[in-house]
């Protein structure tokens, strides 16, 4: 496999980053993750334009611009020949130790790597099951709704999941409520009515939400965006997830408990149809 290292391509195993790269000492950094079909970066300029915005918003100096970054990735595909994929883009504040002032370090690092990973489809027949975790986030902290590279909290929630046999963690806010799942938005559907955490209680403002949130609309349903108490999962006539990676996916059991009949619901199962078809849209296009 290879690596393309701040526009540089190298094998994997050669690619090297410095000891000293603030991303490693600090998770002084931001990733995206991209689904790649057809060789076709899904998404590709809503993920550049949070990824902008989120080093903007984090003080970053002297990014790279949009057009490096779509090398990169171009590069990695093409180099790698993934046709159904994973991407990822990882960007650092570059090297640095943590005395340094943020204005000085004026050389960001960048890496991207591709690989060939096809999608499990029965996971959108079947659904997954999740627990609720801990209260973790902070919807005051300067990170908050950034995908940074301080992901240890939702490693720690995911590996919770995973000791419980399901495949997912709903994270709470700080004051309880519920945020986002430690890889994933979070959705309810009751009385037909979609509800999502509101940005202000701290997800990550997610591109596959923000399209469910579109899509939604188109078809005539309603959503709200409000503060969600963890309560109202056992409540839910559905519970659904998003991400980029999966898209929309099915959540048929929290804690043990069955949400709803214990199968993937009508507005679920819509939107994962509507999903299906934006994704063949996407992939029409070049870049």
């Amino acid at each position: 496999m290879k690596w393309i290292v701040n526009g540089e391509v190298y094998e994997e195993q050669e690619a090297r980053i410095s000891s000293r790269n603030r991303g490693a000492l600090f998770g002084d950094g931001l990733f995206e993750t991209f689904r790649v079909e057809k060789g076709i970066p899904l998404f590709l300029n809503e993920h550049l334009v949070r990824l902008v915005q989120s080093a903007e918003k984090l003080r970053f100096t002297h990014i790279p611009d949009e057009q490096e970054f779509k090398r990169a990735i171009r590069e990695a595909i093409r180099w790698n020949q993934v046709k159904s994929g994973y991407l990822r883009l990882t960007l650092t504040r570059g090297n640095g130790g943590f005395a340094v002032p943020l204005k000085q370090l004026d050389q960001p690092c960048y890496w991207v790597e591709a690989r060939e990973l096809p999608l499990k489809t029965n996971l959108y027949d079947q659904g997954i099951r999740a627990i609720v975790s801990y209260p973790i986030c902070n919807p005051l902290s300067p990170t908050s709704g950034t995908k940074s590279l301080q992901f240890l909290d939702n490693i720690m929630a995911r590996d919770d999941a995973e000791k419980k046999g399901v495949q997912e963690a709903i994270l709470r806010t700080v004051e309880g409520d519920l945020c986002e799942g430690a890889s994933s938005n979070l959705f309810l559907v009751r009385d037909g009515v979609i509800r999502t955490p509101a940005l202000n209680r701290g997800p990550l403002p997610g591109i596959v939400r923000a399209w469910v949130i579109q899509t939604a609309h188109q078809l005539g349903l309603t959503v709200e965006e409000s503060r969600l108490e963890p309560e109202e999962l056992h409540q839910a006539d559905e519970v659904f997830l998003t991400n980029s990676s999966l898209g929309v996916f099915p959540c048929v059991q929290v804690n043990g408990q069955s949400v709803g009949h214990g199968v993937p619901g009508p507005v679920t199962c819509r939107l994962i149809r509507a999903w299906k078809e934006a994704v063949m849209e996407q992939t029409k296009a070049s870049f």
